[in-house]
């Protein structure tokens, strides 16, 4: 795959494209704040995929990559939130239904359970 990279082509292995791809899946295009990159078709998309290609080419790291999009885009650029936010997208709401669902069962079990009978 060749994208073109500031007038000159940038030649990608089959790993360099797996790699890139899986980059722009993980940005969000900056124009709307709705798609990922990788499906995006706006200019600022495009040129994304360029620069990551590039990147990629350059053996820059994903961690590296990734830092320059926050540095230019801030936090929000990334599709999946990283560190106090993750544990608030992903893990605060599964706690939550745990919660619910077991005062759910135990008001469930007093509704059910039996009166005592009141024989004098």
């Amino acid at each position: 795959m060749s994208l073109p990279l500031w007038g000159a082509l940038v030649d990608l292995t089959p790993q360099q494209q797996e790699h890139a791809r899986n980059l722009e899946r993980k940005l969000i295009a900056p124009c709307c704040w709705s798609e990922p990159v990788a499906t995006h078709r706006s200019e600022i998309a495009m040129k994304m995929k360029t620069e990551i290609a590039a990147f990629v080419v350059a053996e820059k790291t994903d961690e590296e990559i990734l830092a320059i999009y926050k540095q230019r885009y801030g936090m929000r650029i990334l599709i999946e939130p990283e560190g106090e936010r993750w544990w608030w997208t992903h893990v605060v709401p599964l706690a939550a239904l745990a919660l619910g669902l077991a005062l759910t069962i135990v008001v469930i079990r007093k509704l059910l359970r039996p009166l005592p009978s009141s024989s004098p």
